[in-house]
């Protein structure tokens, strides 16, 4: 096996030669005799290096002819140990720990501040944790690691963005999720960001915390600072994964067999109940059954070893003057469904320089070109608008064949027509192509000027530039015009620029016990954003690549449009403290936003909160259990702006057109009302926690407990139709609660060879509505609604008939209400609330929970033995309901759609055969089992076991021979295994269909989606 081992450092070695004549090797220790992995050692005056394994190991190459070397032994947390080499081959090295460093610092808005000495609720995230995950974006690698911070996948896509909602959901119109901030600069949107430059992320999460971010910091803030420089030699890492991912969840469907024994059953049952042959239906004969395929159209449109691979490279160094940090990534991931894919390339280039003693400046820019293949993925409609192909595929029957004789891709010709309705998936993808590019620069350009010890003046310019081009061409295909009997090319071109200028004083002074830091600043912000859309109809040529605007036989139609909105802020903010035991921190901010009417544009917002170090009282200061003993409470008000940039005024549109004569006139109106007195929405919050590290800092805790009120909410509120404009204007409308508890804990030892660190975390939530002048509906299918969001009860909530069973015989159909007549035994039997002996949707509907979880958490094991290390990462959901609009077409039987094997095996076909599915029978279905029930409404609590790595780092003395200081092996696997109750694809993925616009009103509706995605991964980590 070691030979092996060598060969393959020996591969590796042709790329980082070493010339070095003399190796000196060695390990470095804490002063309790642990390994201190990490620990930079530089030959001094020069910049050669190395880095201590897992097991406190080093090895360094001495250039030949150099005299009486020194060896620099640094790590964060330690004090500085200098050692002349001598003659010596091996060497230990014990390091002491430097209280003064041990404080770790977070980044928490304009300035950093030491992690003992923050009042707010702050969560930290390393770059370490983050990169076991392979995704696509820092965002998805947030889930789990944070309490009280939610994310969800929006579907499984490849490049597919999340949801994130820290602290619950806050409104019910406007906008839901956290401002970004990268390197200081506001965004939101941080997909383009590579997760390998990433250094640290904090997340903000209680007003005293965000408040100095004003107006966009109600839904919390995520702070992400990327890698910089370090005063050393160059240092060259080099990251490589390169997986598959196969669907993690499926569903089980009927073959072709159990397929036609239930249409025979339900045709049956129907035409038990008709007096005409005419309209009886027709029976899956024996030999019609011999000819028939056996399908299964969900396995037809997956890819079963989708590849997943994404690599990095790094240089990073300085010296006292200048410090940079420059990478390249590039990340690849082949959708599961065919025919979708997700490229992205990014570039990063980090560089600082100290160029006079007080003047200081830098550059931190990110440069991405992503690449997608899209694939319609959610939601209802027609195949050529965008529906879901995977909810086709569940519909599909598999006595269909995915061909004809003629190798055609087979519809719905006139022998399948008892088959009912159903698009062929496999067809839909194999013409699928829809293509959308993007560019994006985002960065800034900094520079600080620090006249007096203490007074530092910062000026940074934030840009952030995208382009975008999606090309859609629908091809003519499908028989009886099934699918796009007019093929058509749409054209979308986007820019979109937001520049943003900061400007800050800070100045921090001491005397005597008393230390204070002053933050002063201004802040403006300016968004345009363009875009033109231009389609064609009626093409010649099939072919993608031959058809461009212009050949069509149609018209050319395009709409043009450019918008924007600018924010001006000035901020303030004192923090104190008196010996590092009485803590308090106040800041203001006054922001001005052009969203709103010139009555209402400009808001005040505040926050203040205080500390109590009892580790530092004299009661406790000798104790030598506890480490750190911190009490904390804060309150403050902060906004949210989160709505269309005009809706202060009305908004006049093109479209409207009349007849004039033969001719047709161009027609103007209001599209949108405005409202000029809709003002802030306004969020105030209240935090109490608490903060302990005992024994030595191997246990950490933290407790928070959370009462947000968000007043004056931003909703829409429709108006009758006698308005003359179908858009809704914006006002202030409501009050919403969201309250809970949070808890992080962690414990890390070691004992011999064999470490350890065991982390938690875990939240609750309640949310409701505390007013709201009339309530609001959502989810809405058809002419019908899921959820109704009103006084008393969550964002959301689902508002349905409660179900009492089925009807096992004639004399309990007989005895109970009815919605409709012709209801028979195995039919659904549904709650009379009112007991008025009718069930009806004004008086026996029912809220019956909600999409927001009641409690989420996760759990981190990491373990290690001498070179190999061994993490397990958990993440869940609880407490929250997903209603299944995909259960309801394939368990509803309303069409000949295909069924579940859950539905086949566990029908009702007699008197006690079930209790929970009804009878076989269209005409039931259509006008009673089919109805927005309870029946379709699951449990969507789950438990995941998200991450798996291991990996073996290679020892020193192997690597020294092949010019490398750390190289590591390991394999991961992400979504393994799901613990839940819920039949569905995913209990994670849920959201409101695409097309409806309900925000937060109708999460939680499956409605088939793309499906997410397990993965197999190796792995190659190399520094030198």
């Amino acid at each position: 096996m070691k030979k092996y081992i060598h060969l393959f450092l020996f591969s590796l070695a042709t790329i980082a030669a070493a010339s070095a004549q003399t190796i000196v090797t060695g390990t470095v220790k804490g002063q309790s005799q642990e390994a201190l992995p990490g620990v930079n050692v530089v030959i001094k005056n020069t910049t050669s290096g190395a880095i201590t394994d897992p097991n406190g190991v080093f090895n360094i190459q001495i250039p030949a002819g150099l005299n009486d070397p020194t060896l620099i032994f640094s790590l964060i947390g330690y004090i500085s140990q200098e050692i002349s080499v001598g003659g010596q081959k091996n060497i230990s090295v014990i390091l002491a720990e430097d209280s003064k460093l041990l404080t770790e610092v977070v980044v928490t808005g304009y300035t950093a501040q030491e992690k003992q000495k923050i009042t707010g609720a702050v969560n930290t995230v390393s770059a370490e944790t983050l990169n076991k995950v392979p995704v696509a974006s820092i965002d998805q690698a947030l889930q789990g690691r944070a309490p009280g911070v939610v994310v969800s996948q929006n579907t499984g896509a490849p490049g597919e963005g999340v949801s994130i909602r820290i602290r619950g959901v806050g409104s019910i119109n406007s906008g839901n999720s956290p401002l970004y901030i990268v390197d200081g600069v506001p965004t939101l949107d941080i997909t383009s960001v590579s997760m390998q430059d990433v250094d640290n992320i904090s997340v903000l999460k209680d007003a005293s915390a965000t408040a100095v971010y004003g107006a966009r910091a109600a839904n919390g803030v995520v702070i992400v600072t990327t890698k910089s420089g370090t005063t050393s030699a160059p240092k060259i890492q080099f990251n490589s994964q390169v997986g598959v991912q196969r669907p993690s969840r499926l569903i089980k469907m009927a073959n072709t067999a159990q397929y036609a024994e239930i249409y025979n059953e339900a045709a049956n049952a129907d035409n038990a109940t008709k007096t005409n042959p005419l309209f009886f239906r027709k029976l899956i004969t024996d030999d019609m059954l011999a000819t028939l395929p056996d399908v299964n159209y969900v396995d037809e449109i997956m890819r079963q070893d989708a590849i997943l691979q994404t690599h990095s490279i790094s240089v990073s160094g300085g010296d006292s003057k200048t410090r940079y940090f420059v990478s390249g990534n590039y990340f690849g991931q082949q959708g599961i469904l065919k025919s979708s894919d997700y490229t992205r390339v990014t570039g990063r280039v980090n560089v600082d320089s100290q160029i006079k003693k007080w003047l200081k400046a830098g550059v931190n820019l990110n440069l991405s070109k992503a690449t997608t293949d899209l694939v319609g993925s959610s939601g209802d409609g027609a195949g050529g608008n965008g529906g879901s192909v995977v909810r086709y595929a569940f519909f599909r029957t598999p006595a269909i064949p995915v061909y004809d004789a003629q190798g055609n891709f087979e519809d719905l010709p006139q022998r399948y027509d008892l088959f009912g309705d159903g698009y062929n998936p496999v067809g839909m993808l194999a013409y699928n192509n829809n293509k959308l590019l993007s560019n994006r620069l985002f960065g800034k350009f900094f520079v600080a000027i620090e006249p007096l010890e203490g007074l530092k003046l910062t000026s940074n310019v934030g840009i952030d530039f995208t382009s975008q081009n999606q090309r859609r061409f629908d091809r003519t295909w499908g028989t009886n015009n099934r699918i796009n009997n007019i093929n058509r090319l749409d054209v979308t071109d986007g820019r979109f620029q937001t520049v943003t200028f900061s400007n800050f004083l800070s100045y921090t002074k001491s005397f005597d016990h008393h230390h204070f830091t002053f933050l002063l600043g201004t802040e403006s912000i300016k968004a345009d954003n363009y875009s033109l859309n231009t389609s064609q109809k009626n093409f010649p040529d099939q072919e993608s690549n031959l058809v461009y605007l212009g050949k069509g036989l149609g018209l050319v139609e395009t709409a043009e449009s450019k918008t924007g909105n600018a924010l001006l802020s000035f901020f303030g903010k004192v923090d104190y403290d008196y010996s590092d035991k009485y803590l308090a921190s106040v800041t203001l901010r006054r922001d001005g936003s052009s969203r709103f009417g010139p009555d209402n544009r400009w808001g005040n917002f505040y926050a203040g909160s205080v500390g109590w170090r009892l580790d530092k009282e004299s009661f406790l200061v000798d104790n030598e259990l506890i480490d750190l003993l911190k009490l904390r409470a804060g309150y403050g008000s902060i906004g949210n702006q989160e709505i269309g940039n005009y809706a202060f005024t009305d908004q006049i549109n093109t479209g409207y057109n009349y007849p004039f004569g033969a001719a047709k006139g161009v027609g103007y109106a209001v599209s949108d009302l405005g409202n000029s007195r809709v003002h802030w929405e306004n969020s105030n919050q209240l935090n109490v926690g608490a903060d302990i590290a005992i024994l030595n800092g191997k246990f950490t805790a933290s407790l928070d407990y959370f009462h947000k009120i968000t007043t004056d909410l931003l909703v829409r509120r429709p108006l009758p139709s006698s308005s003359g404009t179908a858009s809704a204007p914006w006002v202030n409308d409501g009050k919403v609660l969201n309250r809970g508890v949070e808890l992080a804990v962690s414990y890390s030892n070691t004992a011999g060879d064999f470490r350890y660190t065991i982390s938690g975390n875990a939240a609750t939530l309640h949310n409701e509505v505390l007013e709201v002048s009339a309530p609001f509906r959502g989810g809405a299918y058809g002419s019908d609604y899921l959820t109704l969001t009103e006084k008393g009860h969550p964002i959301g909530s689902f508002y349905l008939y409660e179900t009492e069973g089925i009807f096992q015989d004639a004399t309990d159909v007989f005895t109970h209400a009815l919605p409709v007549s012709g209801v028979k035994p195995g039919d659904v039997k549904y709650k009379d609330q009112n007991q008025d002996g009718v069930i009806d949707a004004d008086h026996d509907r029912k809220h019956l929970g909600s999409a927001i979880p009641k409690v989420t958490g996760g759990l981190t094991i990491n373990l290690g033995y001498k070179n190999w290390d061994l993490s397990v990462f958990f993440q869940g959901a609880y407490g929250q309901k997903i209603f299944s609009v995909l259960n309801r077409d394939i368990e509803g039987f309303y069409r000949p759609f295909n069924v579940t094997e859950r539905y086949y095996q566990n029908r009702w076909t007699g008197p006690g055969t079930s209790n929970e599915f009804p009878r076989a029978s269209w005409d039931a279905s259509g006008n009673n089992n089919i109805v927005y029930s309870q029946r379709f409404l699951e449990s969507g609590s789950y438990t995941r076991l998200k991450n798996l790595q291991i990996g073996y780092t290679l020892p020193a003395s192997l690597l020294k021979n092949y010019g490398f200081t750390f190289v590591r092996i390991y394999f991961s696997g992400t979504n393994l295994l799901t613990f839940t109750k819920y039949p569905g694809l995913d209990p994670e993925m849920t959201v409101s269909n695409n097309a409806l616009a309900d925000g937060d009103r109708a999460s939680g509706l499956d409605w088939g989606t793309y499906p997410s995605a397990k993965s197999f991964n190796l792995g190659l980590s190399i520094t030198f």
